[in-house]
């Protein structure tokens, strides 16, 4: 991902969702104070920083993943402040899946560590990266929360174990990205009058699947994969897609699968086809 500054619109377009299901004044409530710092695993590797965003939540509150669910925000970065930044990045450890009486949320929970990979403009020179972070922030009720860290790197700087090994246990926790055939699309249903349908994906029943996540693209919502049985020895699920108000179709829509298992997680792209109905 390439360096972003959030528009006031966009902030709006992602705050919505979120304020829907603010149970009150968010002043009637006590709102916890979140630790927000930049950790950075030592000097420049490989033409890269590696850093990560660390957020310390309090007991009994969370967070988003990159796609919230049916409820809630994901964390929106802005590091136009920072100096001599060519390319910023963010990773997702796999998150876990959250279901209250409004629905189905992939939230984390504790403390977390979102790995960033910063690339300077000019490796030789030290780059400061300044992270400014839109977030939702939900226990009882859900609030936005915003968090501003910054840090100077120098590609000289000694490696720091406690920030590598801390950044290295959440980057384990990233998807790799593979693809082995074990999604697969078994069907498709889009009307475009509305512009909404619903995907049918299974995924072999071999005792490995923990859970299943996806993202959709910009102006596409897939919702949380429902599990809905096994047959034939795969484990299925249905995903509710809806997408921008003049979609004529799906063709050439990608959606990305997180595949959670007992000891690994990987992300799959499937493109949506002419399968649709």
């Amino acid at each position: 991902m390439t360096v972003l500054k959030m528009s006031a619109l966009l902030r709006t377009a992602f705050l919505l969702p979120l304020l829907g299901v603010l149970a009150g004044p968010a002043s009637a409530f006590d709102v916890p104070k979140v630790d927000a710092r930049l950790l950075v695993a030592g000097g420049i590797e490989n033409g890269a920083y590696r850093a990560a965003l660390e957020l310390d939540l309090p007991e009994g509150w969370h967070t988003y993943w990159r796609n919230p669910g049916d409820a809630g925000i994901p964390p929106i970065f802005d590091v136009a402040g920072s100096a001599n930044l060519k390319d910023f990045g963010v990773a997702y450890p796999v998150p876990k899946r959250y279901t209250d009486g409004t629905g189905t949320s992939m939230i984390y929970e504790g403390r977390l560590l979102l790995p960033i990979r910063a690339v300077p403009e000019r490796p030789d020179k030290p780059l400061t990266l300044s992270v400014h972070v839109l977030y939702g922030l939900c226990a009882e009720i859900c609030v936005p929360a915003e968090a501003d860290a910054t840090v100077r790197l120098d590609p000289d700087a000694p490696a720091d174990p406690e920030a590598n090994s801390a950044i290295s246990a959440f980057e384990a926790r990233v998807p790799t990205i593979a693809d082995d055939g074990r999604v697969a699309v078994d069907r498709l249903h889009f009307d475009a009058t509305t512009a909404r349908g619903s995907v049918e994906v299974s995924v072999p029943d071999d005792g490995r699947l923990v859970d299943l996540f996806v993202t959709g693209p910009a102006k596409w919502y897939a919702a949380p994969p429902e599990p809905v049985g096994v047959e034939d020895g795969r484990r299925r699920f249905t995903i509710a897609l809806e997408g921008p108000s003049k979609a004529a179709g799906v063709d050439g829509v990608e959606l990305n699968f997180v595949l959670a298992e007992k000891d690994r997680a990987y992300e799959i792209v499937r493109s949506l086809d002419a399968m649709s109905e």
